[in-house]
């Protein structure tokens, strides 16, 4: 049986923080950490080289999960999924194709999307 694969969840809303943890964590998913803040996202990233980040965009703290993916991206190839409740909004967009994200999902995020996405990057 392989491990699982782990993921570093950047959310700062405890509750969406959870529900996602406990969902991935159903479908075989562990997850390292859960951040709140994209300055810790950033330190944590560095230090449990997660296999992939799993990144809202607007997060407490004085950078938001784009600046936190770029800062990550600049030392590392993790994969990135993004999770913005914001979809519309055209900086945003603009901004987050310099990562070119393996994916950007809508919230809330409909779960089995997600995992579809994930059974892909792992190759499930």
């Amino acid at each position: 049986m392989k491990p699982a694969a782990s993921i570093l969840l950047v959310e700062d809303e405890a509750i969406i923080a959870l529900d996602l943890k406990g969902k991935l964590a159903e479908a075989g998913y562990s997850i390292c950490r859960m951040i709140p803040t994209g300055e810790d996202t950033v330190l944590w990233a560095e230090r449990d080289r997660p296999d992939l980040v799993l990144m809202d965009n607007r997060l407490a703290g004085k950078i938001d999960g784009v600046e936190a993916a770029l800062r990550i991206r600049s030392k590392s190839d993790v994969r990135i999924i993004f999770m913005t409740g914001y979809p519309q909004d055209e900086e945003f967009r603009e901004r987050v194709r310099l990562i070119n994200p393996t994916a950007c999902f809508a919230k809330p995020v409909i779960i089995e999307e997600l995992l579809e996405v994930l059974k892909s990057v792992f190759g499930e």
